[in-house]
């Protein structure tokens, strides 16, 4: 007996996933590009499909990661340190003027410092590289929407020389 043929199709929103993962801009013909690229994928050869959805996948995750960094994260801090008291200060504060001088109040005080790295690369440029491998990942089963990515020049660039 033969075995059934598996139809690997694309899922409703993947259309979306594209456009958002390629930062192609929202227009009647954008959209109708990517849709003619998706169907022609999905006619000629279906194999690619279930690669394209891990690859829209991953950069939605790196986008909500992208979104949830902090100006911390985005300057790729190096060492935190604190100082302070080593518990809680006493309850009771001195009362007259004279007991104050007795008391300790560097109890509470607490200093943060925070280094950072001059050439590390942050949090951020790591995701970001990532996401672009990735793309590059959907552009590569998608060639036809290369022409619709914004500011991005093709694979093949240079200048032409002539004798």
């Amino acid at each position: 007996m033969s075995e059934p043929l598996s139809v690997v199709l694309w899922r409703p929103n993947d259309l979306e996933a594209v456009r958002v993962a390629m930062r192609i801009p929202v227009t009647p013909a954008s959209i109708r590009a990517i849709a003619e690229a998706m169907q022609q994928l999905e006619r000629h050869y279906p194999d690619a499909i279930p690669a394209a959805q891990g690859h829209l996948d991953a950069i939605a995750a790196i986008d909500s990661q992208l979104a949830a960094l902090t100006a911390v994260d985005l300057a790729s801090p190096v060492k935190v340190s604190r100082k302070g008291a080593a518990g809680e200060p006493p309850d009771t504060a001195p009362m007259k003027k004279l007991d104050v001088i007795e008391y300790d109040t560097s109890l509470f005080l607490e200093e943060s410092e925070t280094e950072f790295a001059s050439g590390a690369p942050s949090a951020a440029s790591v995701l970001q590289q990532q996401r672009r491998s990735h793309s590059d990942a959907v552009l590569l089963v998608l060639p036809r929407l290369e022409g619709w990515i914004p500011q991005r020049g093709g694979s093949f660039s240079g200048h032409l020389c002539r004798g």
